[in-house]
C-alpha cells in the first residue's frame, strides 16, 4: 500500500479545510477579521507544508519516494517554531517578573561581565600587579582579586586587568566578599562600603567602631560594632543592601557568620566570666525581615573564642583556644576535639571546615574538620606553618618558603617554593600568593 506524503502530513496538520475550501486554525477561517487573521498567521507559521517554494514540493518527495524524510522535516519544523515560541514566552515571563532590575546600570554591567567572564577563563595564569602599600589586604573574588590598601580599593580580574580603583581612607581595612559584592570596613573607623566589580554600591559612616563583618552568598551582610561602654551591636543588611535590623550584645563580639541561604545567623561572644573567661555561642533565626529570634545558646568556661563559621547542613563550627567544637542546626554539640593545651599556631574557620596547627616550634599538629564536621586530618608536620586552608578534598599549608599542598584522602603531599607573601586558595590545583606589589599562581599537579 502506498501512502501519499499529503496524506500523512493531514493527520498531523493543524490547519484544516473547510466544506467551502477555506483553511482553518483551531476552527478559526482563513478569511476572517480581526482575530481570525492572527491565526490564520499563526497557523501559517506553524504548517508543516512547505511555503512560498523554498523547499521541494511535497509532490517531488512523492516521485522520488522519500515519503519517509518529508515527515520528519515537518515534525522538526513544527518542532523549531515551538522552540521559539517558548522562547518568546520565556523573555516576556523574566521581564515582567524581573523589571525593577532592568536599569540602565544594570545593562552597563552586564556588558562589561562579557569580558570579565572571557578573562576567568585564560588559559595560562597571569601575574596580577598592583600599588605597593605594607597595610594592604587581599581576597579572592569572582575568580579575580580585590586588594584593598588604605587608600584605595581595586578590583583584578584572573587575567590581571584592573576593573575598577576607588579612593578611600581606611587606616586599617579589612575585605569580606561573596560571589556578588565585596565589603571592606575599617577595623580603625566606623565606616564601610560595598563594591562590585566595577563600582562603589553603598557605603555607610556609623557610630561605633566595626569590629567585624560576614557576608551570606546571596549578597546579605552583617557587621557588628562596639561603642564606648563596651556594648556589641549586630546590624544586618539584605541583600539589596537595605538595613533590616539589629541584635544588641553585652559581651565583645570576637566573630560571627550567616549560613548558606542568609535565614540563620551565629555569634561567639566573650567576656571575663568567673575570671577563666567565658566564651558563648547564639544561633538565631532571622528569617523574619522584622525581628530575629533566638535558636539556641551555649556557653563555654575556661575558653577563649577564636572563630565560628556555619558548614554544611547548617552545622556550625567553633574554634577556641582549648578545642575545635561541632554543633549541629539546633545547638547541640556533635564533636569536640580538645587540644590539651597545645598553642594555636596557624587556623582557618570557613564554610569549607576548619583546619588548625598546634604545638611548639620543634613539633607541630595539623589537624582539619570538613565541611560535614567529620575530621579528616590528623598528623604531624616538622615545617613552620603561618596559614592553611581547606579547599575540597584538600589542605593547603604556608609555609617560609613555599606552599604545601596535602591530598587528604590520598595522604599524598606536593611543594611549590615561592617568594613571601598571603596565601590564597584559587582552587583545588591553584594557590595564589600575594606579595608586596605583585601575586603569583602555584599551579600543582603539573608535569616538570
Amino acid at each position: 500500500m502506498k501512502f501519499n506524503i499529503k496524506e500523512k502530513l493531514d493527520r498531523i496538520n493543524p490547519i484544516k479545510k473547510n466544506a467551502d475550501g477555506k483553511r482553518t486554525f483551531f476552527g478559526k477561517k482563513e478569511d476572517g477579521e480581526g482575530t481570525n487573521k492572527f491565526f490564520d498567521k499563526v497557523g501559517d507559521y506553524f504548517n508543516p507544508e512547505p511555503q512560498k517554494e523554498r523547499v521541494l514540493r511535497h509532490e517531488d518527495f512523492n516521485a522520488a519516494g522519500d515519503v519517509y524524510y518529508a515527515s520528519v522535516s515537518a515534525f522538526y519544523k513544527v518542532g523549531e517554531r515551538l522552540l521559539w515560541l517558548i522562547l518568546a514566552i520565556f523573555m516576556i515571563f523574566s521581564v515582567v517578573t524581573n523589571y525593577k532590575e532592568i536599569t540602565f546600570d544594570n545593562f552597563f554591567y552586564l556588558l562589561k561581565d562579557f569580558s570579565s567572564a572571557a578573562d576567568s577563563e585564560v588559559p595560562q595564569y597571569q601575574v596580577l600587579s598592583y600599588d605597593s602599600d605594607s597595610r594592604q589586604t587581599f581576597a579572592l573574588y569572582r575568580g579575580g582579586l580585590v586588594s584593598a590598601s588604605p587608600s584605595a580599593v581595586s578590583v583584578f580580574t584572573a587575567g590581571g586587568r584592573r576593573t575598577l580603583k576607588s579612593n578611600n581612607e581606611y587606616y586599617s581595612p579589612n575585605i569580606v566578599c561573596c560571589d556578588k559584592y565585596v565589603l571592606v570596613y575599617d577595623s580603625a573607623g566606623s565606616a564601610f562600603s560595598v563594591y562590585n566589580s566595577f563600582s562603589q554600591v553603598y557605603t555607610e559612616q556609623l557610630d561605633s567602631p566595626i569590629t567585624n563583618a560576614t557576608f551570606a552568598p546571596d549578597g546579605s551582610f552583617a557587621i557588628a560594632t562596639k561603642n564606648e561602654d563596651g556594648k556589641a551591636v549586630i546590624r544586618f543588611y539584605g541583600k539589596d543592601l537595605k538595613y533590616r535590623g539589629n541584635v544588641p550584645d553585652s559581651k565583645y563580639v570576637m566573630d560571627m557568620s550567616l549560613s548558606a541561604v542568609g535565614d540563620r545567623f551565629c555569634k561567639v561572644s566573650y567576656q571575663a566570666g568567673t575570671g577563666k573567661g567565658l566564651s558563648t555561642l547564639t544561633l538565631y533565626d532571622i528569617a523574619s525581615k522584622q525581628t530575629a529570634s533566638k535558636l539556641g545558646e551555649v556557653e563555654i568556661d575556661g575558653e577563649f573564642p577564636i572563630g565560628c563559621s556555619f558548614i554544611d547542613g547548617d552545622r556550625i563550627a567553633l574554634l577556641t583556644n582549648n578545642a575545635v567544637h561541632i554543633y549541629d542546626k539546633n545547638c547541640k554539640e556533635t564533636e569536640e576535639l580538645t587540644f590539651y593545651g597545645e598553642s594555636i599556631r596557624a587556623f582557618e574557620v570557613s564554610a569549607d571546615g576548619v583546619a588548625v596547627v598546634t604545638g611548639s616550634e620543634s613539633q607541630k599538629n595539623v589537624r582539619a574538620f570538613d565541611k560535614k564536621g567529620n575530621l579528616v586530618y590528623n598528623s604531624s608536620i616538622a615545617e613552620n606553618v603561618s596559614a592553611l586552608s581547606l579547599e575540597g578534598g584538600y589542605l593547603f599549608m604556608r609555609t617560609a618558603t613555599g606552599v604545601i599542598r596535602i591530598d587528604i584522602r590520598r595522604e599524598e603531599s606536593e611543594f611549590l617554593a615561592c617568594d613571601s607573601g598571603k596565601m590564597l586558595i584559587y582552587g583545588e590545583d591553584t594557590a595564589m600568593v600575594c606579595g608586596d606589589a605583585r601575586a603569583g599562581y602555584l599551579v600543582f599537579g603539573k608535569k616538570q
